[in-house]
């Protein structure tokens, strides 16, 4: 461990004391009894002790440290105590706390705590942590490193001493942070190295050493020292940022020289980096929240202007430009039934077929695939994708048997990448940790990556879910519509066909009106309404004066214009309520409703007076007709009405023709 401070393992009851480090005794200038004897009130006196075992009971670290003063070399010494749980021990941290000037440590943070939450973007917000840091501290270089998605660590922010040089937008290998490092800051966010060089602490005794893994006061590993000599810093400062998916970076502070940071400036760091990463949470949330909104309006925005649904291929050349610009793609595609829509640099279809048909093999969940290395992906890499080098696929799952895929395609993005270390040239085996040389001043170390596209972000893959559920919307609401016109269509069909159906079966194909059988209904429906409500109604049945004649004179083409005109004339000159049907050849009938004999009488005679008149092209003499008029009788039926009806209009052709006859039987 390191000296600064000293430790004493402890049985998980915080009673017996199982070993302490070597320089317990000197730094509280006590003289520790035999091992076996020693307890931890002998070490903080009862009433501390006490204090410290009520605090951990059920906790697995000390919720706030405790202080305590002690006479140690003849002056009154303040010490701070930290305790935290290793296996079935725990381990009491003891550090001296040197004299600050408390209130003005307060206000200085809780001033740069207001600047932080006042960023409105992440660079401001870093820069800030990172000045007010390098300013609490003095440290020699504060800087903010941001892990990728490889784990290489990104230098993003900076704030220099003087005696260190800049680092800034430089990187380090995922190497320098491996697994168990980054599970031990998730652990214990703060590591502090006073004195790189400084010799190393043991237990007593030593066969009761404690694990340090998550304690402050652990001394660095051998190729932690290597690394940080190989960077000129003597002390140092990390801590981490934890994110919302895990570890999003390290706030590190670096010294030329070593550097006593005390524990009072330490917890003041750790609040500035806790409130910057919220707020870095925060403001990141906040532009995803905006981005995610941008892709859902790119289609809902598209739809309020118009009424009908868009096709596939409608929706991809409306919004193609947006989407690529979205996310930051050169092509896209989308893949619905076997049909392939392409816009921008977007492979040709038969290998947008092959892709496909290797997707829904073997990507069978609901999530999207992505790669930014396609021609090394064993999926795609034997796919002619020149062009291409990233693929973000979303499945449209249209149906549980069906899916479409949406397909966005990035080019390759050549990266020069600016490391802060290089591997030696020695190439230490591979059971070995690499050996990192400090580029000379002179020549920065770099790399040229290639075969690569932009990495595709969480946020983006967030996005594309979304709007590939929009679209499989959209794109259902299109066959819908287009399902439904069809079944319009052919309901139309139907109607027109029943229509038709019902124009033969009621109307006399030649003259339009209702034939014997449409006429025939309505009388017996007039019957049974004026049985019921003793409606009066009656029929006029009449047919052409020497029609035959007509025929055979001037052909069976002017006796058909001449049976359409008198049924045009006719039919225009009844009321609302009468019909008129044609009851076989030349002849006619009328269903007067509301009438009485008196009205039907007149009828018949206007009637006989307008055939009179009417003209129809090619016929040199007048038109005339011989009407009979039946009214209707209590025990009347279709058959007898229709039967005294004929009997008078032969009566009116026997007796001169073009005249009305009225029925036997019939009284005015």
């Amino acid at each position: 461990m390191q000296p600064f401070g000293a430790v004493a393992a402890v049985d998980s009851a915080c009673r017996r004391v199982h070993s302490v480090s070597a320089n317990l005794g000197a730094l509280l200038d006590i003289s520790l009894p035999e091992p076996d004897k020693l307890s931890l009130s002998c070490l903080l006196g009862k009433r501390l002790s006490q204090r410290l075992r009520r605090a951990m009971q059920g906790r697995e670290n000390l919720p706030a440290p405790l202080t305590f003063v002690r006479q140690t070399h003849g002056r009154n010494e303040r010490y701070q105590i930290h305790a935290l749980r290793s296996g079935s021990q725990v381990l009491v941290e003891i550090e001296p706390l040197q004299a600050l000037g408390k209130w003005r440590l307060l206000g200085a943070v809780n001033e740069r705590l207001m600047k932080l939450a006042d960023a409105t973007h992440q660079e401001e917000l870093l820069d800030n942590l990172v000045g007010s840091i390098q300013e609490l501290t003095g440290y020699d270089r504060v800087v903010v490193c941001h892990f990728d998605s490889d784990w290489h660590g990104l230098i993003l922010a900076e704030a220099l001493g003087g005696r260190l040089p800049t680092i800034l937008g430089q990187r380090f290998p995922a190497s320098e942070f491996p697994v168990a490092l980054r599970h031990a800051y998730e652990r214990n966010p703060i590591r502090y190295i006073q004195d790189l060089e400084a010799p190393s602490v043991g237990f007593l005794p030593k066969s009761a050493a404690p694990s340090l893994e998550d304690s402050l006061l652990r001394a660095p590993a051998p190729d932690r020292v290597r690394y940080l000599q190989n960077l000129n810093v003597h002390g140092s400062l990390s801590l981490a940022m934890q994110g919302d998916a895990g570890l999003w970076g390290m706030v590190v502070c670096h010294a030329a020289t070593p550097y006593p940071t005390p524990p009072p400036v330490r917890d003041a760091v750790r609040a500035l980096v806790q409130m910057a990463t919220q707020r870095l949470l925060l403001l990141r949330a906040r532009q995803e929240a905006r981005y995610l909104q941008r892709v859902q309006d790119s289609l809902v925005l598209s739809s309020t202007d118009r009424k009908e649904p868009q096709s596939p291929e409608q929706l991809l050349s409306a919004q193609a430009e947006i989407w690529m610009e979205l996310f930051r793609a050169h092509g896209v595609a989308l893949w619905i039934g076997g049909n392939s829509y392409l816009a921008g640099n977007s492979p040709a279809p038969t290998v947008i077929n092959q892709l496909v048909k290797r997707l829904t093999r073997t990507h069978d969940h609901s999530g999207p695939w992505c790669s930014r290395e396609l021609a090394k992906n064993p999926l795609t890499s034997s796919l002619t994708m020149d062009k291409q080098c990233g693929l973000l696929a979303v499945p449209l799952p249209f149906s549980p048997d069906e899916r479409g895929w949406l397909l966005f395609f990035r080019p390759q993005q050549v990266e020069t990448l600016y490391w802060a270390m290089q591997p030696s040239p020695n190439h230490p085996s591979p059971n070995q940790p690499s050996v990192l040389t400090l580029p000379s001043p002179s020549t920065a170390w770099y790399e040229e990556v290639v075969g690569k596209s932009e990495a595709w972000q969480r946020v983006e893959r967030l996005a594309a879910v979304d709007l590939g559920e929009d679209l499989t919307l959209a794109i259902s609401a299109y066959e819908i519509s287009k399902l439904n016109g069809y079944l319009e269509q052919e309901r139309k069909a139907l109607a027109e066909a029943n229509q038709r159906l019902e124009q033969l079966a009621h109307f006399d194909p030649l003259t339009q009106v209702w034939n014997r059988y449409r006429i025939e209904q309505a009388i017996d429906a007039e019957l049974v309404a004026a049985k019921r409500y003793g409606a009066h109604f009656g029929l006029l049945l009449f047919d052409v004066d020497h029609f035959k004649e007509i025929n055979d004179t001037h052909g069976h083409a002017l006796g058909d214009d001449v049976l359409v005109a008198l049924a045009r004339m006719v039919e225009g000159s009844l009321r609302g309520c009468d019909h008129l049907g044609r009851w076989g050849g030349e002849e006619f009938i009328v269903l007067a409703k509301h009438a009485d004999l008196e009205a039907l009488i007149g009828l018949a005679e206007r009637l006989r007076e307008l055939v009179t008149m009417l003209s129809v092209d090619g016929l040199s003499k007048p038109l005339t007709v011989s009407i009979g008029v039946a009214a209707w009788q209590p025990d009347d039926s279709c058959k007898s009405m229709v039967a005294r009806a004929d009997e008078a209009m032969y009566r009116a052709k026997h007796g001169g023709r073009n005249r009305v006859e009225v029925a036997a039987r019939e009284v005015l």
